[in-house]
């Protein structure tokens, strides 16, 4: 079931940050310490403005998450102020991972995508192998949707690595299109409706 993120759920969702961490794939090792990815795109969501985790649980086990906000402005603007410097200040680049890793963390327009006032939520989607083509991805982006509708947000976008070929095809399935790319990676964006749904019915929210 889908459900809202508790703080319990932290360490869960960091160890599934790592497991899907290299375009899908078990990124443990890759990094000077394994709990940087996380730090990065995981755990903040948990604490910074407009943040939000919804978890996919199975048998009370976390094997998936959606997270991200509902303005990611405002969120970069913490993220740089506020996170960063308290988190990354304790890490240095040993690896060639950690190498882009943490400048990239510290750049102030990291999150700031043109197509920013369109859609200014953003989200990111992780779940564990044994629980992918099964219907929890789409699942958890509807609720993710739904619940950034309820807040009145217009549109939300992601970035997802253009090596990661499921990713790329699993997003417009889900109703994102591509709206900017580079060599790297490809911003998806979908409009909200603002449709009424209720998220504690349809999705076992808590």
């Amino acid at each position: 079931m889908i459900r809202a993120a508790e703080p319990r759920d932290g360490d869960a969702i960091a160890r599934i940050c790592l497991l899907t961490g290299a375009q899908g794939d078990d990124a443990t090792g890759r990094f000077g310490d394994d709990g940087a990815l996380a730090d990065v795109y995981a755990t903040p969501y948990l604490h910074g403005p407009g943040g939000f985790c919804l978890v996919w649980d199975v048998d009370g086990e976390v094997r998936g998450y959606v997270l991200g906000t509902s303005d990611t402005r405002e969120f970069q603007d913490w993220f740089v102020r506020v996170w960063w410097p308290r988190v990354g200040a304790r890490r240095s680049a040993r690896t060639p991972d950690d190498a882009w890793l943490l400048p990239s963390a510290a750049d102030p327009s990291r999150m700031l995508i043109p197509a920013l006032d369109a859609y200014p939520a953003h989200l990111h989607i992780d779940l564990l192998p044994d629980q992918q083509g099964r219907g929890a991805g789409r699942a958890l982006i509807e609720a993710a949707c739904a619940l950034l509708s309820q807040r009145g947000v217009g549109g939300v976008h992601l970035v997802a690595e253009r090596a990661n070929a499921g990713a790329q095809a699993f997003y417009p399935r889900v109703g994102f299109a591509a709206v900017a790319g580079d060599d790297a990676t490809v911003t998806f964006a979908r409009r909200l409706r603002g449709e009424a749904v209720d998220l504690r019915s349809e999705y076992s929210l808590t």
